[in-house]
């Protein structure tokens, strides 16, 4: 994969999957969750979610759990990281980078 930015190659690389585990505890679900209710009350009729840099997927955790029937797609640049993204959040569709 080719990357055109320095920060591109920041977050495909060990920072982006260090970044994942640091940050992948049932408590974040649980904080996005209480975010996410905020902002969809807001909302009408939302279907579906895309979310760039979904990282391993706790924001689109989260809005799953408050929309369940929503479809859920991300774009990630990170490889490894889509593969653990893919494991959290069954249903959702992926976009690899390909520039």
């Amino acid at each position: 994969m080719i990357h055109k930015t320095e920060q591109e190659k920041f977050w495909a690389g060990d920072f982006g999957d260090e970044y994942s585990q640091r940050n992948s505890s049932e408590q974040s679900v649980v904080s996005n969750i209480a975010l996410f209710s905020k902002i969809l009350a807001r909302t009408v009729d939302i279907n579906s979610v895309l979310e760039f840099g979904a990282n391993i997927g706790l924001n689109l955790k989260a809005i799953k759990r408050l929309k369940p029937f929503a479809e859920l797609f991300a774009i990630e640049i990170n490889p490894s990281v889509v593969d653990k993204l893919t494991q959290v959040c069954g249903g959702v569709m992926f976009i690899r980078n390909q520039f």
